[in-house]
């Protein structure tokens, strides 16, 4: 850090500093190397990011549609089978 670093710490609005005070060292690490990133490379990172998430949105309601689906169909099954046996008046003993 510069000499000047303090200064610059102390420009900053209460809430940036506040921040900046509980980040816990990986995340400060992290962080770190954000800034020497290009801000282009940055911004497809946050890009593929957001796009991944959606993409796994899509799967997880898709997964919960087929297995709804696969329940719905079995409880139809069932219930048919149950009015074919009422209509043709069930199994004589």
């Amino acid at each position: 850090m510069t000499e000047g670093s303090p200064e610059r710490l102390i420009e900053l609005p209460e809430g940036t500093r506040v921040w900046l005070a509980g980040l816990r060292p990986n995340e400060l690490e992290t962080l770190q190397e954000v800034v020497t990133m290009p801000a282009d490379d940055v911004r497809d990172g946050f890009k593929m990011v957001r796009d991944l998430r959606t993409v796994t949105r899509f799967f997880k309601y898709l997964i919960i549609g087929a297995v709804a689906i696969f329940i719905a169909t079995v409880g139809l099954y069932e219930n048919a089978l149950k009015v074919i046996g009422w209509i043709k008046g069930g199994p004589t003993p």
